[in-house]
């Protein structure tokens, strides 16, 4: 009897794998179309820029005559591919946009650079976010979010996933910066060390308060 995180775990190597199918499809189509078009503008070519037509005389006759083709049409554009509109990932610029980040995150990333670079797309959970960025829960609240199955129990309710690249975006805007973020981090690091240490030293003068000699 499979659990339910392991259920979810198959579904999400069932989504990966007909992502990759995909993704190979359209590179393939994107090659034979790519061939295709060199070839026709390498026939063109090899005419000197020059096309002919035939068409019959008066006499019933076969001849040819040539027209000039306009130099701009000899620039063969190579497609773009996948991605709404036909926009590209951002990072290596070659298209397959994912199209769930594309459409919940506004981000133009294929799916291999995406599982490629987890600190910039990977997901995370509004309590991570919390305490890795120190951004208040009402800034998250209002990003946009990916919903999917609770892994403990699918009926839970919904996690809600956020970008790390759009949270590091939110939490350098608040801090001013990297360096400010760090910053305050070691900050509260110290702080939280600085209660604890205070804390012990509170029980230990009630224990000692309470200590009588025998």
């Amino acid at each position: 009897m499979l659990t339910d995180e392991q259920k979810a775990r198959i579904e999400e190597n069932r989504r990966r794998a007909l992502a990759l199918r995909a993704q190979k499809l359209q590179e393939q189509q994107h090659r034979e179309q790519q061939q295709k078009e060199g070839g026709a503008l390498h026939e063109l070519l090899a005419q000197g820029g020059f096309t002919t037509d035939g068409y019959e005389d008066d006499g019933g006759n076969k001849t040819q005559s040539t027209r000039t083709i306009p130099a701009a049409s000899l620039s063969v554009q190579p497609p773009k591919l996948a991605g709404k509109d036909g926009m590209s990932c951002e990072v290596c610029g070659n298209g397959l946009v994912d199209p769930t980040f594309q459409e919940v995150f506004g981000i133009l990333v294929c799916s291999p650079c995406k599982s490629n670079d987890e600190d910039e797309y990977g997901l995370m959970t509004k309590g991570d976010a919390v305490a890795e960025f120190l951004l208040q829960e009402g800034t998250i609240r209002v990003m946009p979010f990916l919903e999917r199955s609770n892994p403990r129990n699918t009926k839970y309710t919904k996690m809600k996933l956020y970008c790390r690249k759009q949270l590091r975006a939110k939490a350098y805007e608040r801090w001013k910066g990297r360096s400010g973020l760090e910053e305050e981090v070691e900050r509260r690091k110290k702080r939280r060390y600085e209660n604890a240490l205070e804390k012990m030293v509170n029980i230990f003068d009630t224990q000692k308060k309470k200590w009588t000699p025998p």
